[in-house]
């Protein structure tokens, strides 16, 4: 069975990065295969990762419309995994599948229908699966996950974000969604010490401080420059705190 990470919380607060460094640490500490799950639709996961995909979830949506008409036999179900299965980018220890935004209007339930699908039927074939969600709660409300080992909510070092991934994890548990643990990360702390509003914020939604991690100048560098997540250093504090919370994990 899979053990199965997803990172959540608004807009702007890091979780691709903090996903792309779970990827890694568990490629290089046991956790292979990997399942990395790029469930934004303006997906950005592959690079953080430095790789590139052929197709994303999303565009097998659209295709599907009038492709599966035009084959003889085929069942949409097995259509669907057999594009499914092309897109994945496979990679040295892991595999990425995206799924990206559809191409015309119309609702996303298709869409994460399919992937919720997907994770489920692929998940046997892999020893982790690290989901980068959406910012916000829809994927949540869309129950594209439906079991999680450990849910880390990222915040930026603001009282606001504090909130928002409390309001994240009281949506959790109305939506019932089986999570095992659960753990607040607040990412980019200026020198690693919280004000002390955050952190009171942080006691009133009484979420467990899962990791802090310092503003990082290599992170940054490595927005600014566009360059993979694999290219900061081994020491980078950054990669040092979340391979320190993924040790945990092990417990």
């Amino acid at each position: 069975m899979s053990y199965t990470i997803a990172t959540t919380g608004k807009g702007g607060v890091g979780k691709t990065t903090i996903s792309a460094l779970m990827v890694q640490y568990l490629v290089a500490n046991g956790g292979a295969p990997v399942l990395a799950v790029d469930a934004d639709s303006n997906a950005n996961l592959n690079e953080a990762l430095g790789i590139s995909y052929d197709a994303s979830v999303g565009a097998i949506r659209e295709d599907s419309k009038t492709e599966v008409n035009k084959l003889s036999g085929v069942a949409k179900n097995d259509y669907l995994d057999m594009r499914v299965q092309e897109a994945l980018a496979e990679q040295n220890g892991y595999d990425l599948i995206v799924m990206g935004r559809p191409e015309g209007p119309g609702c996303y339930c298709f869409a994460n229908n399919v992937l919720r699908d997907v994770i489920k039927r692929l998940s046997a074939n892999y020893k982790s699966i690290v989901v980068d969600s959406e910012a916000g709660c829809e994927h949540i409300s869309r129950r594209t996950l439906l079991e999680i080992d450990f849910l880390a909510i990222v915040s930026d070092c603001t009282v606001r974000g504090v909130r928002t991934a409390s309001r994240i994890s009281d949506l959790v548990d109305e939506m019932g969604t089986k999570v095992r643990r659960r753990g607040l990360i607040v990412n980019r702390v200026p020198g690693g010490e919280m004000p002390e509003g955050v952190r009171a914020a942080i006691e009133e939604t009484g979420l467990p401080l899962a990791a802090v991690v310092p503003t990082d100048e290599s992170v940054a560098a490595m927005d600014a420059g566009g360059i993979a997540i694999g290219d900061i250093p081994a020491n980078a504090a950054a990669r040092v705190c979340i391979n320190n919370l993924m040790d945990g994990l092990k417990a």
